[in-house]
């Protein structure tokens, strides 16, 4: 499950940093459909991990690489909505981005 979870996580980072770009390029963002589904991908992605954490049994040093993964997909959850502003979106998208590459890199160190 640890490699599933490590595979799909780099796919999920590169889908943020793709939707990060959409919203900075126009003015409408993502298309509702394609938001939620990659929120819902997202969010496969933390059942994964969980069970990665389950099964690995990893110790209390490595606690931040959770906590900042679910941060950035509850910030994702809030922050992008359609009906937000633009600038609200922009704002969930780069945090979130951020918050993915910095919790995968504390994951790989």
């Amino acid at each position: 499950m640890g490699h599933v979870h490590m595979i799909f996580g780099v796919i999920l980072i590169i889908l943020a940093i793709l939707a990060t770009a959409w919203e900075i390029a126009t003015q409408r963002g993502l298309p509702r459909a394609l938001r939620g589904i990659l929120i819902g991908l997202f969010d496969l992605q933390v059942l994964f991990g969980i069970i990665t954490w389950i099964v690995r049994r990893p110790g209390w040093s490595f606690i931040f690489h959770p906590i900042l993964m679910i941060a950035a997909v509850i910030i994702l959850h809030v922050m992008t909505s359609p009906s937000s502003t633009r600038s609200r979106r922009l704002t969930g998208w780069i945090v979130a981005t951020v918050l993915f590459i910095i919790g995968a890199a504390i994951y790989h160190h």
